[in-house]
């Protein structure tokens, strides 16, 4: 028997999965569910049975984060023509999946989970969810700690810079499809969706989803110190709060917002399997620089691989990357 892949790449072994266009293929750690399996559930929740999954494993980091070259990873630009996940540009058109109006999110979740082709998912042992969060809670107080004076200064000079809160606050999707408020330093003018309403239409076949990028270095919407931030990831500070709460972990896929999550292949919705982090993956293997598609991917890879040590070589990488600015903008 052969699986498909989660991308439509075509038929692997069923002990492989495989992810579009990685250069070499993995091991499974967490397990797969197949069409077979998902019929077999009837009534029952994916989501509860995908985050109740028990499993170990996964290969090292450099094959997880691994991508093809691409044809270009400069910093994408409006002047350069490169699609932000706000911009439609072509007319609107219908997404490939039928959506029911007025639907709730976890329940589009739930339907569309079962046209996947396969589900990968993720570690839920007892041992690693306690180690997991034991490693959240630690993480956030101390950084808190070290950080109060930096959150209090830069909370300050937001608010000279530009009219408006230093908080900024956003509805975001993590484990279970369940929705949280996030919390960052502000990045953007206050009326940044008044002044460019385009930046904010999320209405795309999934083609363009795909290529588009979440930022751009020439957004028009950040402020003179915003831009700063975002180059210096000074900006998630607050993110710490979310974690402390238990509405992000340290890793895991990041936190999307619940517009997105719709125009999700029913495969890549397995990132919902487990937490959203403040890093992961695809913020150690190019961050801003990757295509929606690309970070899907990495994020995909993540929950299918999740350890332990895999989380600790994630933050040393997060290190890293944070101090060189690579992909920050």
């Amino acid at each position: 028997m052969a699986y498909l892949s989660p991308l439509g790449d075509g038929a692997i072994p069923e002990d492989t999965v495989a992810f579009r266009a990685p250069t070499r293929a993995y091991p499974a750690g967490h397990g797969v569910l197949g069409q077979r399996e998902l019929a077999a559930l009837g009534n029952a929740s994916v989501c509860q049975l995908a985050v109740g999954r028990t499993a170990i494993g996964g290969p090292a980091i450099d094959l997880l984060t691994d991508l093809p070259a691409g044809a270009s990873r400069t910093r994408p630009t409006r002047q350069e023509g490169r699609a932000h996940v706000g911009v439609n540009g072509l007319a609107p058109t219908v997404p490939s999946r039928p959506v029911v109006p007025d639907e709730p999110l976890d329940r589009y979740i739930e339907r569309t989970l079962r046209q996947a082709s396969i589900l990968v998912l993720p570690n839920r042992s007892s041992s690693y969810r306690m180690a997991k969060r034991a490693l959240d809670i630690v993480g956030a107080v101390v950084l808190l700690i070290v950080t109060a004076p930096v959150l209090a200064a830069l909370a300050i000079l937001i608010r000279c810079d530009s009219p408006g809160p230093a908080l900024f606050r956003q509805t975001r999707v993590t484990r279970g499809g369940r929705t949280f408020r996030f919390y960052k330093f502000r990045t953007m003018y206050c009326d940044a969706r008044e002044r460019f309403p385009e930046l904010y239409a999320y209405d795309f076949s999934d083609g363009n989803f795909d290529s588009s990028y979440y930022k751009l270095a020439d957004d028009p919407r950040n402020t003179r110190v915003g831009r700063w931030l975002r180059r210096t990831t000074l900006d998630e500070l607050p993110n710490l709060f979310n974690v402390l709460r238990g509405e992000l972990s340290l890793v895991g896929p990041r936190p999307e917002l619940p517009e997105l999550v719709r125009f999700y292949q029913p495969e890549e919705l397995a990132c919902l399997f487990t937490k959203a982090g403040l890093t992961g993956l695809a913020q150690v293997a190019g961050r801003s620089l990757l295509t929606v598609r690309e970070r899907l991917t990495l994020d995909t890879r993540y929950v299918a691989n999740q350890t332990m040590l895999l989380d600790l070589r994630i933050l040393v990488r997060t290190v890293v990357v944070v101090l060189t600015g690579r992909g920050a903008f």
